[in-house]
């Protein structure tokens, strides 16, 4: 008889501990701050706003939406405001409103799906959760400019880039309204991109972004009824 063993899965605590060791919250809440004002005059200052895969809170928080959301897998409500509406659990279960979100934004998840039908389910997913007209902005590490390092970090699975995105969002019957191939750095392991003053300044030259961006950041809407 076959023995049965329990599922083991990885431990994103220990490792986001691991990760973000070095780095000081309030710094980079206060960087996050500046990104998530950059995003949302971007996107027209959105006023219902999902974050799916919200991890410690950092953008959702910085949101300045008058109704904000947040899900994640890891019950991190200690860290976040109480008018931040919160539901814990992994989203492909969870019950969330059709149609009612003006931007949903996703922030370094989807190379963490184990395969393309898993992206293209999560996404699907998230479309029925964004009102007719409204946005998904999605930002990740694009494979095309990090592939040296894409695969430094324990959650990531998949290999994406911005043209690999591009094809899920079609895929789903959203529209791209903006591709950015090179966004910000890789990630805040560096201690010089995660200073708040460089990362504004950072934001305020595009023409920087082509040296420094190895992170996508796409713009996707929801077509309209017709």
């Amino acid at each position: 008889m076959e023995s049965s063993q329990a599922k083991v899965t990885l431990d994103l605590n220990r490792v986001y501990k691991h990760r973000f060791e070095w780095l000081k919250s309030d710094k980079r809440n206060k960087t996050w701050q500046i990104i998530a004002d950059w995003i949302e005059k971007q996107t027209d200052r959105p006023q219902v706003v999902l974050d799916p895969a919200a991890g410690s809170g950092e953008f959702i928080v910085a949101s300045r939406a008058n109704e904000r959301w947040a899900c994640d897998i890891i019950d991190h409500r200690g860290f976040w405001p109480a008018n931040v509406k919160t539901v814990f659990g992994d989203i492909f279960g969870l019950t969330l409103p059709s149609g009612y979100f003006d931007m949903i934004f996703v922030s370094n998840f989807l190379e963490h799906l184990a395969s393309p039908d898993r992206v293209y389910e999560y996404l699907m997913r998230l479309r029925d959760c964004i009102k007719p007209g409204g946005l998904l902005v999605i930002m990740g590490p694009n494979y095309r400019f990090c592939a040296a390092e894409y695969f430094d970090f324990a959650d990531h699975l998949l290999p994406l880039s911005d043209r690999t995105i591009q094809e899920h969002l079609a895929a789903v019957d959203l529209r791209c309204e903006r591709v950015v191939p090179r966004f910000l750095p890789l990630s805040f392991r560096s201690q010089r991109y995660s200073t708040p003053l460089l990362v504004k300044v950072y934001l305020r030259l595009p023409i920087v972004w082509r040296f420094f961006g190895k992170q996508f950041f796409i713009v996707a809407s929801r077509p309209p009824v017709s």
